[in-house]
Formats: structure tokens, sequence, C-alpha cells
């Protein structure tokens, strides 16, 4: 559209008046008729909502409705006092029990919307935000499990009408490690106990999720029972750390090169989030090895629902009883020296003794030679046949559970 002189005076006009307007503080109100013609007017508290949207008498009527555009009100930025309360710090971040749901303190005021935020270590990627007289602070995905963190508190942080803090505040707090219920529960799914939470929609997905998902899994966890897949799995306590748990976080451990622990750590729940995040399931079936002490007594190795390996077996003589129980091997060898005291008193020392898998103080299953197998001559060991032991050895790995029963 051609502009006339008149009408590009009316504009520079409009856009003086509107510049004036902006710097007092005011909104402006552009009229602007069909025909393009405009003109600007400062609005105050007083003006009525009907007097606002009226055109101003220097705007043309073409008997359309005219076009209002309000400009933006510039606020100035929020200014710490210079007299007045200093800001305090009312609440300071408590040992954290769920990491998704975010970390805060609080102060003894409203946050000013421009105060500086606090600083965590380790870095964690995240945002914080003002919620009533706190600042609280929520990760991208989630805040790491059984960790330590400090948090500085920035001198300059204030509150509306307060004065700063005056002086950086270094606190510590710690993030909880998940339960032993959803230790186990992450473990299930991740095929290293043969259980599955029965009893709610989606409780047992395998899925791949998001960090943050993986992580509220972990520390929220769905309702649900964990029941076996196969029959005759080894029992498990819900919510104890007990043999069958101890050795399915050991497998797990060995699995991902992690050192050998019998307490949840930092490094192991990320390594379960991050399994969980990308729905690694361990390809292998689940192990275990079973011995019966009713004659002929037999060692079985399980994997999966099948059994794989049956064999003739020696357990421990009266007096030197192998213990019943359910244990996870926690020391392997290809050969080792054994060195005790037989149930005479003799002593004994045995150099050389192949394929040992140490499951309960010095209990072992391995390699010796007998005369003949399936009743009790050892010292509280389960004997094998060299070859039959050597096959075992193969089959099992740390954390395995040897049950005698």
């Amino acid at each position: 559209m051609k502009l006339t002189s008149g009408q590009g005076v009316r504009r520079a006009t409009v856009g003086a008046a509107a510049g004036a307007a902006v710097l007092a503080g005011a909104a402006v109100v552009l009229i602007a008729s069909a025909s393009g013609a405009a003109s600007a007017r400062p609005v105050n508290a007083a003006t009525t909502p009907a007097s606002a949207g009226a055109p101003s008498a220097a705007a043309p009527t073409s008997g359309k409705p005219p076009v209002v555009i309000a400009a933006p009100v510039v606020m100035a930025p929020a200014k710490p006092r210079r007299h007045g309360p200093a800001t305090a710090l009312t609440r300071l971040p408590l040992p954290v029990s769920d990491p998704t749901s975010g970390v805060s303190i609080r102060l003894d005021g409203k946050p000013a919307p421009d105060t500086p935020r606090p600083v965590l270590t380790p870095y964690v990627a995240g945002h914080w935000r003002n919620v009533g007289k706190y600042e609280v602070f929520h990760a991208v995905s989630t805040l790491e499990p059984c960790t330590a963190y400090s948090m500085r508190i920035p001198a300059r942080t204030f509150a509306l009408r307060h004065r700063t803090l005056g002086t950086a505040r270094v606190v510590s707090f710690t993030v909880a490690c998940p339960g032993t219920t959803a230790l186990q529960e992450a473990l299930a799914r991740l095929g290293y106990l043969p259980y599955t939470l029965h009893g709610f929609v989606g409780a047992s997905s395998t899925a791949a999720l998001s960090r943050k998902q993986a992580a509220r899994r972990a520390y929220k966890l769905p309702h649900g029972k964990l029941k076996p897949d196969l029959a005759g799995a080894p029992p498990l306590a819900t919510g104890t750390m007990d043999p069958t748990t101890t050795g399915a976080v050991e497998v797990y451990e060995g699995d991902h090169n992690l050192p050998l622990t019998t307490t949840p750590s930092q490094q192991l729940w990320v390594e379960l989030i991050a399994d969980e995040t990308l729905a690694h399931r361990d390809a292998k079936p689940y192990t275990w090895v079973t011995v019966t002490e009713t004659i002929p007594e037999t060692l079985k190795v399980h994997e999966g629902s099948k059994v794989k390996l049956a064999s003739p077996t020696n357990t421990g003589v009266p007096g030197a009883d192998t213990q019943q129980g359910i244990f996870p091997i926690y020391l392997r060898y290809v050969a080792t020296t054994m060195i005790g005291t037989n149930v005479d008193g003799s002593h004994y020392d045995d150099p050389g003794v192949p394929w040992v898998n140490y499951f309960n103080g010095g209990d072992a299953v391995h390699g010796y030679i007998r005369p003949g197998y399936g009743y009790p001559q050892s010292n509280g060991c389960v004997e094998l046949p060299i070859a039959t032991a050597e096959t075992v050895f193969g089959m099992l790995q740390l954390g395995d559970l040897v049950i005698v029963e």
C-alpha cells in the first residue's frame, strides 16, 4: 500500500508517542483503522476497559472496528534492599528419599525472580524454579542414587523486600539408595532373578524407558508381588538381602565388571538404571546347583527350566557334614591347595585340587578322585569326578547358588 505524506507523519508521531510512554513505564495502546492510520495514547490505572478500547479523536472512522495493539509493560528487575532484614535460610536440603522429585531450599520470603541460583557438585543437568518461599531444583533425568552432593548457595541470594544473604553457604546432602525390594524387582526384570512381578499391569515391563522413568520405578515401586517363573526356583524373601538376592547381585556385578559387594552401591544402581533405560536383559538362562544328600547323593545344574547336568556326588561324613542351606559361590579356582583337619584329627594337605567353587566357608564343589561317588566321603566338600567337575566349572560363575538339601 502506498503511503501519503500525511500517513507517514501520523505513523512517526505514533512511534514517538509509544516510545515516550514506554520510557514512562506506562502501557501504550495503538489504535489502527482499516485504512492503516493509527494513534497512540498511554493507559494508566484509572483507564477503564471501555475507554481503553475506544478510538481516539484523531483516528479516522471508516465504519470498521479498530485494531487495538497493546505494547508490553517494561518491568524493572528486582533489587535487594539496602536496609531492612537480611535474607535467611529457613530450610536446607535433607537426605533425599526420591531424587526424581528434586531438592529444595527455603528462604524467609519469596525468592526474587533474578536471585542467583545455588550450584550442585557433582554437576547435574536441570533447572531451578520458585515455589512460594522455596527454590526447587529438578534434574533433567534424576539425581544419582546413593550419592553425596554439596550445594553452594551464593552470597547474593535474596528474597523480595530483603537484603542479600550476605555470606555464601555450602551445605551437603545425600541421595538414598533405593530399597531392597526395588533391587529385587530390577534384577528380576533384567533376568537375574527367576521371578516376575504380578498384580499390576506394566509393573514387569522390560521395554526401554527414559532414565527418569527408570529411576522413578526404583523409588516409587509398582504394586505387585514377585512370583517364581521356574519350578523349584530358589526361594526369595522379598525386601531382604537373602542368599538368593545376594547371589543375583554378585552375578550382575560380575557381568558388568563391578566390584563384588553384598551391599548395594552407587555403581550398582547406576548400571541397573542404565540397563532398565536400554532394556538390556540378561541373555543367559538363570543357573543354579542343587545337591541332595539322600542316597545316592546327586548334584544337578539347572539352567532355566532344564536340568543341564546330573551326576553322583559325595558330601561330608558324619562330624564333617556338608551344611544344608542356600549359598552363593564366592570364590573360584581352576586349581588350589586344600589344607585342613580330618574328623579323626589327622591333617591333610592336598595340592592341585581342580575346578573349585567355594560356596560356604571351606566347603566347595570340586573335582576329586574317589573309588566311587554317591555317598558321604568328604570333609564337608561336594566332590565330583574330575571330568564332570571341569564341565560344571564351565557352567557356573561367581554368585550362582549352591542349594544343599
